[in-house]
């Protein structure tokens, strides 16, 4: 999948906790779509890998992921096709999170854990290291 992620809230758009996102398939393996990309003119800003465990429930997803630097992480996400309905679902996840004993990360964190990973990324991509950034 070819998965594009824009924020529609009010934090950075790297990190955005409430976004709009595509997806389309794309007949083609992940190096073929490196190819096409760098040929385009693009360059990595930073490359993921992770194990992801999902489950869902009364609408809402959880994913709980093994990412290469960050460690073990829960995303909550629930789809929502109004724009309209943003607000709602954002407070419904924070109250299933509250329910579950978890906080949601500080932005502020996110941004700067963000920062580093794409810095460095190569030291982390494909590997079981992890870093801490308070």
């Amino acid at each position: 999948l070819l998965v594009l992620k824009i924020s529609v809230g009010d934090d950075t758009s790297d990190n955005g906790v409430r976004r709009v996102e595509f997806e389309q398939k794309v007949s083609m393996s992940l190096d073929e779509l490196d190819k096409v990309l760098i040929s385009a003119g693009c360059s990595y800003q930073a490359k993921w890998s992770r194990e992801r465990e999902e489950y869902s429930g009364k609408d809402v997803k959880v994913c709980i992921d093994r990412n290469a630097g960050y460690g073990y992480l829960a995303e909550f996400e629930k789809v929502v096709s109004d724009e309209n309905e943003i607000a709602d679902a954002h407070k419904q996840i924070l109250d299933m999170m509250r329910n579950f004993g978890v906080d949601e990360l500080p932005q502020d964190r996110l941004e700067r854990m963000f920062d580093y990973y794409n810095k460095n990324w190569k030291d982390y991509y494909g590997t079981e290291n992890t870093f801490i950034i308070e």
